[in-house]
């Protein structure tokens, strides 16, 4: 019984294989009459068709060589070499209980919010005589009135 499924299974890759190989040299025709038909009938170079020709069969050709394998990546990276023991035989270490005293709690105290604090200097400012306005650089007088600010 094990023979007639290796027959099969030689059976069905040989029959892929050949599908394969049938359906490259379909497509490689094709390319070649694209070829044809560019240099001849539409009269282009025939060095830069060739080149965009092999470019479209590289960059289509990938499907007929790709491998089905069933396995993901991550499995055939780090294939699983240990063999994980069995729960009943493992043993389980016994940790201790640690009983942890709840400590006294503090009386939560409120302190007032100042909201009135001035974080830095203004950039600019306006002279309260003239009306002009200062940059910061301006430290004791205004440079149009000459009041004290």
């Amino acid at each position: 019984m094990p023979n007639e499924n290796k027959n099969i299974e030689e059976k069905k890759s040989h029959q892929g294989v050949t599908l394969k190989v049938v359906l490259i040299i379909v497509y490689l025709l094709v390319l070649l009459y694209l070829y044809y038909l560019f240099v001849v009938e539409f009269g282009s170079n025939p060095y830069v068709v060739l080149i965009i020709l092999l470019f479209v069969f590289l960059a289509t050709i990938g499907p007929f060589f790709k491998q089905r394998n069933k396995r993901s990546l991550y499995s055939r990276m780090f294939p699983d070499r240990k063999k994980r023991p069995i729960p009943q035989k493992q043993r389980k270490k016994r940790r201790p209980i640690i009983v942890k005293t709840p400590k006294q709690i503090q009386p939560k105290v409120f302190k007032s919010i100042d909201l009135e604090f001035v974080y830095r200097r203004p950039l600019i400012s306006k002279c309260e005589n003239c009306g002009n306005i200062l940059p910061s650089f301006v430290k004791s007088k205004c440079p149009f009135c000459n009041e004290q600010i």
